[in-house]
């Protein structure tokens, strides 16, 4: 009786160990996170790297930050202000463009604008973002100084295009 009940052990053990083998492969895996702030606190943190002039801290916490839309659009101003770096102005028009992709944003409409408008490229698109930038912009009720750097990114844009315009077809006098 001992040695079947030994037996049947032995069997019932090895067979256990037999399937939690196999089924080891498909156990969940657990992921731990370390990253302990959430994503709001980091775009706090990269605004204050920001204003204490730490754009490499500032950056790497707006990166931490997405996918927010402030983060996108704090990304574009951070690089746009590097735009002496050729490969600034390239992901500065990335990241506002990430940013107006997830959410209404007049602020990064205005932006990429005037992005646009300082590389002298894209003014017909320049001139509709600066439109959308202000519609938005007084959808939104923001304050009248920023609905007033719209304005002006707008007639800037408008008056590059009147001059490209001229040059292209220089009006006899």
């Amino acid at each position: 009786m001992k040695k079947i009940a030994i037996k049947r052990l032995f069997l019932v053990t090895w067979g256990l160990s037999l399937i939690i083998s196999a089924g080891c492969s498909h156990l969940p895996k657990m992921t731990v996170i370390d990253d302990p702030l959430a994503k709001e606190e980091h775009l706090k943190l990269g605004q204050a790297y920001e204003q204490e002039g730490n754009l490499d801290l500032a950056e790497k916490e707006y990166l931490l930050a997405q996918p927010r839309p402030e983060a996108y659009l704090a990304l574009g101003n951070l690089y746009f202000s590097r735009s002496k770096e050729p490969q600034s102005i390239r992901k500065a028009e990335e990241y506002y463009r990430k940013a107006l992709n997830s959410a209404p944003s007049p602020e990064a409409a205005n932006n990429l604008a005037w992005l646009y408008l300082s590389e002298g490229k894209l003014l017909g698109a320049a001139e509709r973002l600066a439109q959308r930038a202000l519609t938005e912009g007084y959808k939104a009720r923001l304050s009248p100084e920023n609905i007033k750097n719209f304005e002006d990114t707008l007639t800037q844009i408008q008056k590059a295009r009147a001059a490209a315009r001229e040059k292209k077809n220089p009006s006899k006098k």
